[in-house]
């Protein structure tokens, strides 16, 4: 059997979880959908993020899962300038000021297995100074 005081408190909980609860059900109602099956397309590249499977010309292109994130990242992304920095924090989750090569090294490979001519990148250019851009293709 509860005292009193216990059941002062207990009651007092309840009444701030109702008062608690109107304002978040009705952020929830606000709150945009999320879509259960996303597909990402730009230029020669369709990314379905829920199959994981990316294609080129609808070919498949097998991608590592850290790979698929950082292209992911990329065309959520397009045509904004990713400094190393941010896709290392948003990528891989690493603190801040972090140095390390491999945001370069998974560029490389992203380029090897979806560029046509990966020495002349068309759809991940690098920016000197600054970090990276995914601008689909150069031509269109």
């Amino acid at each position: 059997m509860l005292s009193t005081p216990a059941k002062e408190s207990l009651h007092e909980t309840r009444q701030l979880l109702d008062e608690l609860d109107a304002p978040v059900e009705a952020l929830l109602r606000r709150a945009p959908a999320r879509p259960t099956h996303t597909v990402l397309q730009l230029g020669p590249l369709r990314m379905d993020v829920r199959a994981t499977e990316v294609t080129r010309d609808g070919k498949e292109v097998p991608l590592s899962a850290r790979e698929f994130q950082l292209l992911r990242h990329f065309m959520e992304h397009p045509g904004a300038t990713l400094s190393r920095s941010e896709l290392l924090q948003q990528v891989w989750g690493y603190e801040d000021g972090t140095f390390t090569r491999t945001v370069d090294v998974h560029i490389a490979s992203l380029r090897q297995k979806l560029e046509l001519d990966s020495k002349r990148p068309e759809l991940i250019i690098t920016v000197p100074g600054v970090g990276y851009k995914f601008v689909g293709s150069r031509h269109g």
